[in-house]
């Protein structure tokens, strides 16, 4: 006989299952050269002592590329910091991290789903197609991606211990509560995006129920690990993440763009400038999911708008940004909300009808989507294979985008092809400014010894950047062959100086 527990565990243990073979392969990915390098390879000897576990938390995100970087997120250094100490720069060990993470994430928002009286059946599928969604997997296969399945880990955690809270069955509320803050903490500390939870927790209260107890604890819980956290990327950086009204008006239409990706997932991208995804798919999605709602009978209708609104409020401080791209890893948590919502209809359509022929027909076509899924995935995971392959996807992907440009120019400047790669990189800087290109260029006049045309590059950079130490480094390099002693010595202190802040 079967032990009671194993049924219990066979779902679970199904999803986790689903979510590494979809994506096991990425553990053998090289580095995309999209910041990956830069987190990774350039800050090795600080990720690869014990202390970096304790210093990460004194220190912004990007610190290596600019130590008054506007992100925080130290939770995400500590864990490239445990993978450092295991496996050193190799790739491998952090794309495994990243593989448990997107099964625990998985799990979680199977979890969740059961919470809100989702039949296993519809959980399952759901939870299912969650961890092998191609629209996801730049949160698996791209290591900076990261940020998103780790906060995913903690805001789902959170959410448990929340709704368990509500729970007559709960047995300690003190350790539900202690527990939901504590991980709340640790999510807020992963990226700015958790800020967004508690509206998300609250809106639910409200819409589905059942209503909290200790709403003072919450409320001044939230505000005093807010506050905290606030405060510390404020004394860090000079400043929070740089938001505005303007910016989040004119990335609205980003919305629809962004559920599109989730609904109809049939052609991701690794990146994309906005004018080069079109909002219609999203349209569609969003008119086809207020119809379910509206007219499929057994809808909780309750139950599809917190899933809506779950999936814009925790996209709103990311479309508040200026300059934003659309990035489908920032998809990975508010995806929860939107596949809710699905999932929702999905189940009143299966199990709210007389027909018992109905469950059958939503195994079935559900299991077609899934296969249609893990099949675009497993085509697209291939842009993450190594520099090339992503910056040709990039480009591919997003032709308006200057950091796809970028990428693929320095993908064919890493290959010594210097003739095309000063192509991408004039193609980049006519789409918009970015950083560390005009540096890049200036290394290739090095290499062929066009001494002033690589001054020139690197006085432009420079000029946008004054704190950039590389471009300072190669400067001395240039002036010392141009002849200009003193000059050199002194663009060598600078770059020293900058290196050691």
């Amino acid at each position: 006989m079967r032990p009671a527990g194993a049924g219990r565990l066979a779902l679970p243990a199904g999803v986790a299952f689903a979510a590494i073979a979809a994506h096991a392969r990425s553990a053998g990915f090289a580095l995309t050269d999209l910041d990956d390098r830069d987190l990774l390879v350039d800050d090795q000897a600080f990720l690869a002592q014990p202390a970096s576990l304790v210093r990460a938390f004194g220190r912004a995100y990007m610190h290596v590329v600019d130590p008054a970087h506007a992100y925080y997120r130290p939770i995400v250094t500590v864990s490239y910091g445990l993978d450092a100490l295991l496996s050193g720069a190799r790739p491998i060990g952090y794309h495994l991290t990243n593989l448990a993470l997107h099964a625990v994430a998985s799990v979680l928002f199977l979890a969740v789903l059961r919470r809100f009286a989702m039949p296993p059946l519809v959980a399952g599928i759901t939870a299912i197609a969650f961890a092998v969604h191609p629209a996801l997997t730049a949160a698996v296969a791209w290591i900076p991606g990261r940020n998103d399945s780790l906060l995913a880990v903690f805001a789902l955690g959170a959410w448990l211990f929340f709704l368990r809270d509500r729970s007559p069955t709960s047995q300690s509320e003190a350790l539900d509560r202690a527990l939901h803050m504590g991980l709340f903490a640790l999510a807020l500390l992963t990226k700015e995006t958790a800020i967004a939870l508690p509206l998300v927790w609250l809106l639910q209260a409200v819409l589905v129920g059942p209503r909290p107890g200790g709403r003072a604890f919450y409320g001044a819980g939230w505000a005093l690990l807010v506050g905290a956290v606030v405060l510390l990327h404020r004394a860090l950086s000079g400043g929070v993440s740089a938001v505005s009204a303007g910016a989040l008006a004119g990335n609205l239409p980003q919305l629809f763009a962004c559920l599109g990706k989730v609904v109809f997932p049939v052609d991701p991208t690794v990146l994309a400038a906005p004018e080069d995804v079109s909002p219609w798919p999203g349209v569609i999605a969003a008119l086809g999911i207020a119809a379910g709602s509206r007219f499929v009978h057994g809808v909780r209708p309750a139950v599809v708008a917190f899933g809506m609104s779950a999936f814009v409020l925790l996209l709103l401080p990311v479309l508040a940004t200026p300059g934003t791209l659309v990035l489908d890893n920032r998809l990975y948590l508010p995806a929860c909300g939107a596949l809710l919502a699905v999932a929702e209809i999905g189940r009143a359509a299966a199990f709210e009808r007389a027909d018992p022929l109905e469950p059958k027909l939503f195994v079935a076509l559900s299991a077609i989507a899934l296969l249609v899924l893990l099949a675009i995935t497993a085509g697209y995971e291939e842009s993450f294979r190594d520099p090339r392959a992503f910056a040709r996807a990039a480009v591919a992907g997003a032709p308006h985008s200057a950091l796809a440009h970028f990428c693929l120019g320095k993908a064919y400047q890493t290959d010594g092809e210097d003739d095309r790669a000063l192509a991408e990189y004039e193609t980049s800087l006519a789409l918009g400014p970015g950083e560390v290109v005009h540096n890049n260029i200036a290394v290739i006049h090095m290499a062929h010894a066009r001494w002033a045309d690589a001054e020139r590059e690197l006085r432009e950079e420079l000029a946008a950047d004054p704190r950039y130490a590389r471009a300072y480094g190669n400067l001395a390099i240039v002036l010392r062959h141009e002849g200009r002693e003193a000059e050199s010595r002194a663009a060598t202190e600078t770059a020293r100086e900058l290196e050691a802040q």
